[in-house]
């Protein structure tokens, strides 16, 4: 085949004659304009799409956020916008949340009650007590902590072994309430919720040893064209209650100032039990977007603390040997006011920490 296409044009005469047998076709006036119209069209059209995508990039909806919460025992909701403007707070009957048409997500945030704390008699009991013994050199390690508190002083440079120990003073067992645990927190994430209202129930903090009560939100969907309607129940989610606290904890010590008391006041088993909901829900991300009451929301479906007593500032005496230790060689633990109840609790009869209710549950929506 390659053979015969190079092979015709030998056949057919010099070039000059081709060139004079050969006819050229191009366009007509015509065609030309219509050529021209079609890419005018399309010049025209180019700017506008472009300004359409720029535009659908930067535009966006309000950002805001809604809660319900309780607020001294009433339910109550508020809402507020990047913009500041503000509804509420409003104590209500009911919190009812309809999803703005132009926002194009949605997070629901729940949590609920709080359990209470055990309310086993908070109590101590003690009174003068001995603690030494005898170590040889080889034993110091064996030291209890305040012994290798004043070796590291430098106080047994000028002793020999063995080393008679000697702690005397003022010992206690200290009686504590359990806390309750902290209520379920829930996060939903939604892409969009057209024709939908939002109907929350807050649990309600357990009473002491109670466990709290479980926080609902419930999802209807309801007719556009017919508002009249009655909304339809799509579904509902719950945020479990705390579990209230049970029994009583005991743990002996030697009253040697004030330090010792942060042993109890900061026992896990006894220590408030907050929940996390207050981290999930993003508070005071914006001035205008602030919480209306967020002391209360960063508590709620917190477990209560476990009671405790208080005790006066005990006297311990040390000795290596016969020597005396001063106090202050010994380290002891610290904290900041270890003979105060926690925050907004009032001793009871001065010196009893009473237990704690659990904190109401809440919901918190952004968008």
């Amino acid at each position: 085949m390659q053979h015969m296409v190079l092979e015709k044009p030998l056949r057919v005469g010099n070039s000059a004659e081709k060139d004079k047998r050969c006819k050229f076709h191009g366009f007509s006036m015509a065609e030309m304009l219509v050529v021209l119209l079609i890419m005018s069209f399309i010049a025209i059209g180019v700017p506008l799409i472009h300004f359409k995508k720029a535009e659908l990039k930067t535009k966006r909806s309000i950002h805001g956020r809604y809660e319900c919460y309780y607020n001294g025992g009433a339910l109550t909701q508020y809402s507020v916008n990047e913009d500041g403007v503000e509804q509420g707070p409003d104590a209500v009957t009911e919190c009812r949340f309809a999803p703005p048409k132009s926002a194009i997500f949605f997070m629901v945030h729940a949590v609920g009650g709080g359990g209470g704390a055990s309310s086993a008699t908070s109590s101590t009991t003690g009174g003068n007590n001995n603690d030494g013994g005898e170590y040889l050199a080889s034993q110091v390690n064996t030291f209890p902590q305040w012994a290798k508190d004043a070796q590291a002083a430098g106080y047994l440079k000028e002793m020999d072994a063995p080393y008679t120990l000697s702690r005397t003073g003022s010992q206690y067992t200290f009686i504590y309430g359990k806390s309750g645990t902290a209520g379920e927190t829930m996060s939903m994430f939604f892409p969009n919720l057209s024709n939908i209202q939002i109907v929350m129930r807050p649990g309600k903090g357990g009473a002491l040893e109670g466990s709290g009560t479980e926080t609902e939100v419930e999802f209807y969907r309801t007719d556009p064209n017919n508002p009249d309607a009655g909304a339809n129940l799509i579904t509902t989610i719950t945020a479990a209650g705390g579990e209230g606290g049970s029994g009583s904890g005991q743990m002996t010590l030697w009253m040697d100032g004030d330090g010792p008391l942060c042993e109890i006041k900061e026992k896990e088993d006894r220590q408030f039990n907050q929940a996390d909901f207050g981290e999930n829900i993003e508070l005071d991300t914006d001035t205008n977007m602030e919480s209306s009451f967020s002391a209360e929301l960063r508590l709620a479906g917190s477990g209560g603390a476990g009671a405790y007593t208080k005790a006066s500032a005990g006297t311990v005496s040390y000795s290596i040997n016969g020597t005396n230790i001063p106090s202050n060689v010994v380290k002891k633990p610290t904290c900041d006011e270890p003979l105060e109840c926690e925050e907004g609790v009032v001793a009871d009869g001065g010196n009893n920490c009473p237990a704690q209710t659990g904190k109401d549950g809440a919901v918190v929506i952004l968008w």
